[in-house]
């Protein structure tokens, strides 16, 4: 796995607050990353409620949802190929510190390889970083 960082904005603001660490930024957005496609496959949403903001959880858990009827026996692993911080943006006024992961890889299965790239967006809820939003490309 590649991880790449935002260059020297992100180097700045690590010196006044270790959670824009890219280390643990990038680990954060892969775990999620994988527990999202275990709940997709699984349905069980349950375990991104403390992962996610109350909407992107919401616009998941609909998903899964209408999954759920057309779940099949086939199994799909994802795999990282890349992930990158692309994009950092430290708060101000009333929006929160965020940050924005582009992920590359792909869904592998028994029959077929999928390739996909998402720009998945993060923000800040006290001293850790919540999934907000999913965007394919």
């Amino acid at each position: 796995m590649k991880i790449s960082i935002a260059g020297a904005k992100l180097s700045h603001l690590v010196q006044k607050d270790k959670i824009w660490d890219h280390g643990s930024m990038a680990e954060q957005a892969r775990i999620i990353f994988y527990l999202v496609h275990k709940s997709k496959a699984s349905g069980n949403i349950e375990s991104l409620k403390k992962q996610c903001t109350l909407s992107c959880f919401e616009k998941l858990k609909n998903e899964i949802e209408q999954l759920s009827e057309k779940r099949s026996s086939l199994i799909e692993n994802p795999v990282i190929k890349e992930l990158a911080i692309v994009d950092v943006q430290p708060g101000k006024n009333d929006r929160p510190d965020m940050f924005s992961a582009l992920i590359k890889g792909y869904l592998k299965a028994e029959s077929y390889e999928k390739n996909f790239i998402v720009n998945w967006s993060f923000i800040r809820q006290g001293e850790w970083w919540m999934l907000d939003e999913i965007k394919a490309r």
